[in-house]
């Protein structure tokens, strides 16, 4: 009796474990949710973001760890941009799901500690996209429209602490 009841009780840990995984691995709140992104305008948004990024921070000072993997023609050209302007990026690393594991619960990342956690999210509606992007605990957030095959900010920044 005993043996059936840590048998079923190791079972249903490695059942609530593949499941936590397979949940960590198919979810992943940020980056470009747009459906073959022009790389126009991906551009001229990372530009925009850019010049909104350096008008609030200081380039030589700051370092920005990204917390998604960029694959995208947005975050490509937003990486470029910043370097470009002075400021460090750390990229992400996918970690293999054993290290996601077996990492220490408590034990703080002491690499990503030196700079801003940095992350975005690009979606679209009809010809009107928008650009989410997080820094730390600040949110900013901006509006393109498409007009004549050409994207331009369709209001101001709008920021949230």
């Amino acid at each position: 009796m005993m043996n059936k009841m840590i048998t079923a009780s190791n079972a249903v840990f490695i059942l609530m474990l593949v499941l936590s995984l397979l949940n960590g691995c198919a979810t992943q709140p940020y980056g470009n949710f747009i459906q073959n992104p022009s790389t126009t305008y991906s551009k001229v948004m990372a530009d925009d973001v850019t010049a909104q990024i350096v008008r609030l921070y200081p380039a030589a000072n700051t370092q920005f760890n990204l917390r998604h993997e960029v694959n995208d023609p947005f975050g490509k050209a937003l990486i470029e941009n910043l370097r470009l302007e002075g400021f460090a990026v750390q990229e992400t690393i996918q970690q293999s799901i054993q290290q996601q594991i077996f990492a220490a619960p408590n034990q703080p990342d002491t690499e990503s500690q030196k700079g801003l956690a940095l992350s975005y999210i690009i979606d679209q509606s009809g010809d009107l996209y928008h650009v989410k992007l997080m820094i730390d605990d600040m949110r900013l957030s901006r509006a393109f429209s498409v007009q004549a095959d050409s994207i331009h900010p369709a209001g101001f920044w709008v920021r949230k602490e």
